[in-house]
């Protein structure tokens, strides 16, 4: 193991020990309503996001040249987890029509312009990837003798 994942996950471990300590020590939480929360987030993403995460990696795999599949892949991820994080703000969840100050932002349009970003983001890797091939390719056609 190199030793930049033994330090991370000596790191995730500590950050799990301190989170484990605040969520006991403070008298609001309920350990057994805590313990739900665990038990659905890890059957969630074990069962949920995880197969679905590695069936798409897998459609990526036969649809995706090899040298743009690093961007299309963290574009994908990035669009996923921000869909699903900011999924309840753009729907609205919590917001009551007797207080406007509650979620004020017009979330749905920050998500699109977000959204836009990301891709476009990949986009441009894509682009500079077949570019810098391409005067790789002539570079090496301009070296061979006629």
């Amino acid at each position: 193991m190199t030793r930049i994942r033994v330090v991370l996950g000596i790191c995730g471990a500590l950050m799990m020990a301190y989170a484990a300590a605040g969520a006991l020590s403070d008298p609001d939480v309920e350990p057994g309503g805590l313990l739900v929360f665990l038990a659905v987030a890890l059957i969630t993403h074990d069962l949920v996001w995880l197969p679905l995460a590695m069936a798409f990696g897998a459609v990526l795999t036969r649809v995706v040249a090899r040298r743009h599949r690093p961007a299309i892949q963290i574009a994908a991820l990035l669009v996923a987890v921000v869909v699903v994080v900011s999924l309840p703000l753009v729907l609205g969840v919590g917001r009551t029509a007797g207080n406007p100050s509650i979620q004020p932002l017009p979330y749905a349009k920050n998500l699109a312009l977000l959204l836009i970003a990301v891709v476009g983001g990949a986009f441009v890797a894509v682009l500079y990837r077949r570019v810098a091939s391409r005067a790789v390719a002539g570079e090496a056609d301009r070296d061979r003798p006629a």
